[in-house]
């Protein structure tokens, strides 16, 4: 998560290499061998606001250090709070969560990959709460955090969403590389897409097809960070239109797919 202002009441969906926060200047990004990120950033958000935000394929654990205001998360009609200042979260693959933040001042280091982690971290979002102090910086180091973590809370969006809307999620996850056809999903399944698309709204907050568009914008900035040229990730994440890609990558991030390509070297 990164700064930004915000107006009262605000909604939007936000993503960032590996998931979860909007692209900004003070954003450090490291890209490890085998893929892995990691990035260090400055939490300063002024007034309040609630974002969704999307995960791609890649998990992602934050630690977070809170100096002042207010950050949590919503799980249903539940506000979930942090008990300290220091904390962490964790978001496995294809997580939707909505964030809350109130005059928000902190820091936060967060670390995204693919590689397996435990079957039991990788069901919902959580929040807890860890006695290590250094932040992680390679799989096994995540791993000894999650596995020492105590309070833990989920921060799943919707811990009951629909069956239907489950199915809808699934097959989108599952080839939204391939540009799945959110009639043809409603087809398959027997449903008129107005019915399947006011049912997923109604569970995560926005529409299969806006859904499908932030799990490709994550991918994208995965692979744009990587230094992967930026025809190819268009093609690479289900857009054959150019154009397109830049202005789905501009609305979900507020950049450009060059900045992205670029930030890396800032580090």
């Amino acid at each position: 998560m990164s700064d930004k202002q915000l107006q009262s009441n605000k909604s939007d969906v936000q993503t960032c290499p590996g998931g979860a926060a909007e692209i900004e200047p003070r954003r450090k990004i490291e890209v490890l061998p085998g893929g892995a990120f990691l990035f260090k950033d400055v939490l300063d958000f002024n007034g309040s606001g609630a974002h969704i935000f999307v995960m791609c394929d890649a998990w992602l654990i934050e630690i977070i250090d809170l100096k002042a205001g207010e950050l949590s998360f919503m799980r249903g009609e539940e506000c979930v709070r942090p008990t300290t200042k220091r904390f962490g979260a964790f978001y496995p693959p294809f997580a939707i969560l909505k964030v809350c933040v109130r005059d928000t001042k902190g820091c936060v280091t967060g670390f995204a990959a693919t590689e397996t982690l435990p079957e039991k971290f990788m069901t919902a979002p959580m929040m807890f709460e860890t006695d290590v102090t250094e932040s992680p910086e390679d799989v096994q180091q995540v791993k000894a955090i999650l596995e020492s973590s105590y309070h833990r809370q989920s921060i799943e969006m919707n811990p009951t969403p629909a069956l239907l809307s489950l199915k809808v999620k699934k097959l989108i996850d599952e080839n939204y590389l391939v540009q799945p056809s959110i009639a043809h999903i409603a087809t398959r399944l027997g449903i008129t897409h107005e019915h399947l698309t006011r049912r997923f709204k109604r569970d995560f907050g926005l529409s299969p097809s806006a859904y499908c568009h932030q799990v490709r914008i994550a991918d994208a900035t995965s692979r744009l960070a990587k230094g992967e040229e930026i025809i190819n990730v268009s093609q690479d994440v289900g857009y054959n239109d150019l154009s397109r890609f830049y202005k789905q990558f501009r609305k979900a991030t507020t950049k450009t797919p060059g900045y992205c390509q670029v930030l890396p070297k800032k580090a």
